[in-house]
């Protein structure tokens, strides 16, 4: 198991003090809290989570108090306070809290990220970027600098101004990806955003998955259509994703359908259907390998843990 280095805590303590001050003393399980910038998110868990598969957008995600543990294809990484993980595409990772309790909850902020607002920053702004191989996947976890966990600071801090606040938030942004963009994975986050940006290659082909995936998937004509061999599509995709598109389209699949379940928005047959599965026996089949239980027993323990989805 991957552990990143501990950043020091006096910055991190000060920001969790303000997260935490944004919820109310009622404010129980699992709580998402956004702010009014829409970009910005807050969470607060009071307990230990189950392992949960899910799809992780293109974002910064920083742990402010607690633990978390993130499995993204084999690599299992623990991280805590001043850690963050970073996703340049989206990317199906299982992630887990592994510390939190009601009197020491476990805290996180998120910004949301855009490929394209990355992509002109490293050009408007003649950025440098850091040496590196864009071998990376789509998601990993680094340690915050202190002048990146002290630009979050100034930023959370910003919401107690709205005065200033649309006026002051997006330079602050603009010196988080400016941060993200320079330190060491830089290189590799920039060239994935880019290209995320810039709709070619993986990038587009990711996208189109999305927005088709209960449609068949035929190899050849997606690599065609995003200007690739099949070879080096399936070779590119991996390298970023960790799976192969087939894969990435399951997972996709039923990811959406354990969505819809738990919404309500059909039984188990018609989601099944929707989301492109002409089997049902087939559907249930994989819907227990991937998440450890049958579609019905999955997601009444998921209600029962109070998870939104």
């Amino acid at each position: 198991m991957q552990q990143p280095e501990r950043p020091s805590g006096r910055i991190i303590e000060e920001l969790c003090r303000r997260v935490a001050g944004r919820y109310t003393a009622g404010d129980s399980g699992v709580k998402d809290l956004r702010s009014a910038l829409p970009w910005l998110s807050f969470i607060r868990i009071d307990q230990p989570t189950l392992l949960n598969r899910g799809m992780l957008s293109p974002s910064m995600c920083m742990v402010l108090q607690g633990s978390k543990k993130m499995l993204i294809g084999d690599n299992v990484t623990e991280y805590g306070p001043g850690n963050y993980s970073l996703a340049a595409v989206d990317m199906p990772v299982s992630g887990q809290v592994t510390r939190a309790s009601r009197e020491q909850p476990y805290y996180g902020v998120r910004i949301d990220l855009d490929g394209k607002e990355i992509a002109d920053l490293v050009v408007n702004m003649n950025v440098v970027l850091p040496d590196g191989n864009g071998e990376k996947t789509g998601a990993w976890v680094a340690a915050a600098e202190e002048e990146l966990q002290a630009a979050f600071l100034r930023l959370v801090t910003l919401l107690d101004s709205p005065q200033h606040l649309h006026a002051l938030a997006p330079l602050i942004k603009q010196e988080i990806l400016y941060r993200l963009v320079v330190a060491p994975a830089g290189a590799s986050f920039w060239k994935q955003a880019l290209g995320w940006a810039q709709g070619k290659g993986v990038g587009e082909a990711i996208s189109w998955i999305k927005e088709n995936y209960a449609e068949p998937l035929v190899i050849d004509e997606l690599a065609k259509r995003v200007g690739m061999s099949a070879s080096s599509l399936h070779h590119r995709f991996k390298a970023l994703t960790i799976m192969s598109p087939l894969q990435y389209q399951k997972q996709i699949r039923l990811l959406e359908a354990r969505r819809r379940l738990l919404s309500r928005e059909g039984d188990v047959a018609s989601v099944a259907w929707k989301v492109g599965y002409d089997s049902p026996s087939q559907f249930n089949r994989e819907y227990r390998r991937a998440f450890g239980a049958s579609p019905l027993q999955d997601i009444d323990a998921l209600r029962q843990q109070g998870t939104s989805l």
